[in-house]
């Protein structure tokens, strides 16, 4: 079911806020581009569990327990290496336009610094529902 434009506004604002707010919690939370696994990043990965089997049947053949246990490291480490995906070390910030929050805030005037995320969705809530104690 479709939200309505009001719902979708709603729901807009609330996601500045949050961005404004908590910026590392909302892009912890945000969608992220789909990241591909590049090929390279496989082959190089199965290339490491390849030379780690090879290592591994060596260190079987000859009475060498050590060299096993390294070998099947190396083949773990090259089969992380090929699944998982590089993380981006920088921190980009909000690209798109209307993360800044401009003037379209909670029209309910507080006495304090304008309190937390959770607070001013509590006190809209209270407004909307007519339990508001300030008024």
């Amino acid at each position: 079911m479709p939200l309505s434009d009001h719902e979708q506004k709603m729901l807009d604002e609330m996601e500045r806020q949050l961005f404004a707010d908590d910026p590392r919690l909302a892009r912890a939370f945000a969608p992220t581009k789909s990241r591909r696994r590049s090929g390279r990043r496989i082959a190089i990965g199965l290339g490491g569990v390849v030379v780690g089997l090879g290592v591994l049947i060596l260190a079987v053949s000859l009475p060498a327990i050590w060299l096993g246990v390294i070998a099947f490291i190396g083949m773990l480490a090259g089969a992380v290496y090929a699944v998982t995906t590089p993380s981006s070390s920088s921190q980009e910030g909000p690209s798109d336009s209307g993360g800044g929050g401009g003037g379209s805030g909670p029209s309910t005037p507080r006495g304090d610094d304008g309190g937390t995320f959770m607070s001013k969705l509590e006190a809209r809530w209270e407004k909307r529902s007519g339990d508001d104690p300030r008024l």
